[in-house]
C-alpha cells in the first residue's frame, strides 16, 4: 500500500506482487494494481499539518479496505513521510509525544498486521500523483469582454426564373 498527501488531497494506492523478491527494490517489483482511492480535504481537515493530512490517507485506507488488507502474513506500507514510520510502527505500546487524532489513528492501526516503510518521494509516483489530481481544480475560464453584432440584410436576393 502506497500513500501519499497533498495540500489539496489524499491518495492511496493499493498493489499486488506475486513473486516477491526480497533482494529488488519495491520500485522494480512487478506490481498488480488492486485498488486506488483519492480524496480532497475539505473543511476543518484543510488546515490540518502535513504529518495529519499523511497520516489520515492510511487510516483511511484501512478503514474502508480491512477486507484486502487484514491476512495472516499482513501487509506491507510505504509512505514518503519518515516521522509516520514512528508514529505508526507496528505495537501495542503508547507513542511517547504523540497526542489528539495522530495517537487515536496509530491506536486504531494496531489492529492489523503490517510493517511501514520509508520510500523516497521520486518512487512514490503513484500516490504522489493521484493526490494532487484530487486536490486539482476544474480550470477557469474568463470571458474579457463580449460583443454583439447584429446583422442585416443588404441586398435582396432576386426571385428564380425558371428557364
Amino acid at each position: 500500500m502506497y500513500s501519499d498527501a497533498s495540500d489539496e488531497g489524499w491518495s492511496i494506492i493499493l498493489t499486488q506482487v506475486k513473486d516477491w523478491d526480497n533482494r529488488t527494490p519495491v520500485r522494480n517489483q512487478h506490481h498488480d494494481l488492486l485498488h486506488c482511492m483519492r480524496g480532497t480535504f475539505h473543511g476543518a481537515s484543510r488546515n490540518w499539518s502535513v504529518i495529519e493530512k499523511e497520516g489520515y490517507s492510511i487510516v483511511r485506507a484501512c478503514s474502508e479496505l480491512d477486507y484486502l488488507l487484514i491476512r495472516d502474513k499482513g501487509f506491507e506500507m510505504f509512505t514518503d513521510h519518515r516521522n509516520l514510520i514512528y508514529i505508526f510502527a507496528p505495537g501495542s505500546e503508547i507513542k511517547k509525544h504523540i497526542r489528539g487524532k495522530l495517537l487515536r489513528w496509530s491506536l486504531k492501526l494496531n489492529e492489523y498486521n503490517y510493517e511501514i516503510e520509508h520510500i523516497a518521494g521520486e518512487d512514490n509516483v503513484w500516490a504522489d500523483m493521484f493526490s494532487r489530481w484530487a486536490g486539482e481544480k476544474p480550470a477557469e475560464t474568463h470571458t474579457s469582454s463580449m460583443k454583439r453584432w447584429n446583422t442585416t440584410m443588404s441586398h435582396q436576393l432576386r426571385p428564380l426564373v425558371d428557364m
